[in-house]
């Protein structure tokens, strides 16, 4: 079985909506869904994943695998020896690159142990996938945001100091904090694109929701203007769901 990885489609595939069918779907599982995979991580846990995107693809008609390499350029950009520059954006995309690749072969083995016919119901997709101009004003008006003072830009900026990331560079305070700081806010824009954009509405993961996301669906920063519906333009749909 080979592992090269298929070709992927366009952001506005993930999205389009499926042509109306004549029969009757009402015993099909219906929505779809996704699940966010660090690339810098240990092995997919595939006693784990399988057991999950069988009981995922018994609720959901599509489910998504996320891979998430492009937030790994933030740690990346903190990498220091001595007086050694940090890495260029070149070799941050060229290594994040090579890392989404081995992860990709890794999911994509994993998603053919399941049979056929739910194999073909799950994707897997990168970050780049999605980044367009619908995520680029996601992210531009949330940085606006954080630019300015707000309740937003001090949840981001304690999200960034109380969540350190195993790999980062150590001792740099508040420069680690304030790069931490920048990923939250990408990590939320682009939860934004596919949960209420691309239409997963329904979003899985092994923990706690994020807390700028969290506190943004809760209706916490209303009051600096930034609610979903703003963001959007229509209400919120997506949910986080915690998996056990």
């Amino acid at each position: 079985m080979s592992l090269t990885p298929r070709p992927m489609p366009s952001p506005s595939q993930f999205s389009r909506e499926e042509p109306a069918r004549a029969e009757r779907i009402d015993w099909l599982p219906l929505g779809r869904c996704f699940l966010g995979l660090p690339v810098r991580a240990a092995p997919i846990e595939r006693d784990w994943l399988i057991p999950v995107l069988d009981d995922l693809l018994r609720r959901h008609e599509r489910v998504l695998l996320l891979l998430e390499s492009e937030l790994d350029s933030y740690a990346g950009s903190l990498e220091r020896s001595g007086n050694t520059p940090a890495p260029g954006p070149s070799v941050l995309d060229e290594r994040a690159n090579e890392e989404t690749m081995s992860r990709w072969r890794e999911a994509d083995a994993i998603r053919h142990c399941l049979p056929e016919s739910k194999a073909s119901r799950v994707q897997i997709a990168t970050w780049a996938h999605f980044i367009d101009p619908s995520f680029v004003a996601l992210w531009r008006h949330l940085l606006a945001r954080f630019g300015a003072t707000s309740v937003f830009r001090r949840d981001a900026q304690r999200q960034g100091a109380q969540q350190p990331h195993a790999g980062w560079a150590e001792g740099a305070g508040t420069e680690v904090a304030r790069v931490a700081s920048l990923r939250a806010i990408e990590s939320l824009a682009m939860r934004l694109r596919i949960g209420e954009i691309a239409g997963y509405h329904l979003e899985y993961g092994r923990g706690d929701d994020a807390p700028l996301a969290a506190h943004l669906y809760a209706g916490k920063y209303a009051a600096d203007g930034l609610t979903v519906e703003s963001l959007v333009g229509h209400p919120a749909q997506r949910r986080y769901l915690q998996l056990a």
